[in-house]
């Protein structure tokens, strides 16, 4: 089991416990925090999710030594009251060795006194999660208690401007080996690291049609680990022209798009394993559940109820996500506008609802079943009319690239920092604008109590209650206007 923090939330932990490696004081002593959580129980992902750093106020820090510290029972209990508040998994009490310079461990005062002290909050919470971590100056443990006995967590995830990995061992940051020679001229971009962590990383690629398709092929060719596809519909001859690898034959024998470019990345000899997920509708909450298991999601849809979706797991799960969006304008079947565009969505970063990309009244729209839709628009009572999509490779081909050069960045940055939330392409006359938007603190998605919030996936924000189409049921019908 791994723990995933936000980026801030990381910057918040090393201000309250960097007293404790400060060179220049002759006595460091040990320092403190506590970090409530949530858990995601997905079997391929588990991890316990940093919904709060929680900083102890003045006289919760007791015998503060440099070889012991106590946290008051004032401190704690504060910690169970805010978990049971907040409706969270648990807590993981955060303290440092500041001795440890290279390599941390838990101390026998630790092992003699954890027990109890988690048996006690067992008693209390029976179905909770509750441990402890340890900081070094550039080393970290952490273990869970269960039955009286530790159980090792593996790995931190600080998702935010980047994505970066570091091992719950106690140890130093080891040498990473070096790419093989299939993607050894992709490291002139990402180094062995980046390489080598792409390779161990689950992307999810939600709709793998025009722009999806492009997604999976410059993925895979990145040497990413494991590609899992969301796509429910299946090839007809309207997706000839824009759909990589897909074939006339798999027009006739009705062939899923999922299961072809499955296919095609296998025949390739890449080593990306490929997993297409039964259903593939996010719609359905059973397969959105499934996206708990990725850890970077790339949106490749183009309406709004399924984005929201997206939204709503980044924000629960601390799991980034990428979304492309393409537009054409025109007017008279002349052409005004080409526009490529690509959003990053991240903790403490803007949602696709506060970036004005969402709009409630379109995602409404979607939910109602087709003919109840064109009553709402025909009385007028909706100004939000569904687009249609553009199916032109070579505008998809822009943000695909840019969104896979943005992937690369994350695990290894050499881009501009901090990425824009996002950035637009107006191709008929070659200019590019960054956009950042201003995030709305009382969001219902991105809000800081969504954060990290969520033991399971649900959705804060619903299409009309009224009227509304079952997603599984008429998955077909949604897909002919361009859902996935």
């Amino acid at each position: 089991m791994n723990i995933r923090i936000s980026e801030k939330q990381w910057l918040d932990v090393e201000r309250l416990t960097s007293l404790s490696f400060v060179d220049a004081v002759e006595f460091r002593p040990e320092t403190g925090c506590i970090l409530l959580v949530a858990e995601n129980n997905h079997v391929l992902g588990p991890s316990l999710v940093v919904a709060e750093v929680l900083e102890p106020e003045c006289g919760e820090l007791l015998e503060q030594g440099s070889g012991g510290i106590t946290f008051a029972s004032r401190f704690l209990r504060r910690a169970l009251l805010r978990v049971r508040e907040r409706g969270l998994q648990g807590f993981l009490t955060v303290h440092t060795h500041p001795m440890s310079d290279q390599r941390v461990s838990f101390s026998s005062f630790d092992d003699a006194s954890d027990p109890e002290l988690m048996s006690n909050f067992y008693d209390l919470e029976p179905n909770g999660k509750f441990g402890s971590v340890v900081l070094g100056r550039d080393s970290i443990c952490a273990r869970l208690w269960r039955n009286g006995t530790p159980v090792y967590l593996k790995q931190l995830v600080r998702v935010g401007e980047q994505l970066s990995f570091r091992e719950l061992s106690g140890k130093p940051i080891k040498e990473t080996p070096k790419p093989s020679a299939i993607f050894y001229r992709g490291s002139l971009i990402s180094g062995a690291g980046a390489m080598y962590q792409m390779s161990k990383l689950r992307f999810a690629v939600i709709g793998v049609s025009g722009t999806g398709s492009l997604m999976v092929e410059l993925l895979s060719r990145a040497g990413a680990g494991e590609i899992a596809l969301f796509e429910f519909d299946i090839a007809d001859e309207t997706n000839l022209n824009r759909v990589l690898h897909l074939r006339q034959c798999d027009v006739e024998l009705k062939t899923g798009k999922a299961d072809r470019l499955r296919d095609a990345v296998r025949e390739t000899g890449i080593p990306t394993k490929v997993t297409v997920i039964r259903g593939g509708d996010i719609r359905d909450a059973s397969v959105a559940d499934e996206l708990r298991g990725c850890d970077l999601l790339v949106g490749c849809v183009d309406r709004d109820w399924p984005r929201l979706i997206l939204c709503e797991v980044a924000y629960q799960y601390l799991i980034p996500y990428i979304d492309l969006g393409s537009e054409i304008g025109a007017v008279d079947d002349a052409i005004q506008s080409l526009d490529a565009r690509v959003s990053y969505v991240a903790p403490d970063r803007p949602c696709l609802m506060c970036s004005k990309i969402l709009s409630e009244e379109r995602i409404r729209l979607e939910g109602y079943r087709e003919a109840e839709r064109s009553r709402v628009i025909g009385m007028g009572y909706s100004k939000d009319l569904p687009l249609g999509a553009p199916a032109v490779m070579d505008l998809n081909m822009r943000s695909a690239s840019i969104a896979m050069l943005w992937i690369r960045h994350l695990l290894q940055p050499f881009l501009a920092t901090p990425l824009p939330h996002a950035l637009k392409e107006a191709v008929t006359n070659f200019k590019t604008k960054q956009v950042n938007y201003a995030r709305n603190p009382e969001c219902r998605v991105c809000g800081p109590l969504r954060l990290g919030s969520g033991s399971r996936f649900r959705l804060t924000t619903r299409p009309a209650a009224t009227e509304c189409s079952e997603p599984a049921t008429h998955a077909r019908e949604a897909n002919s206007e361009g859902i996935a």
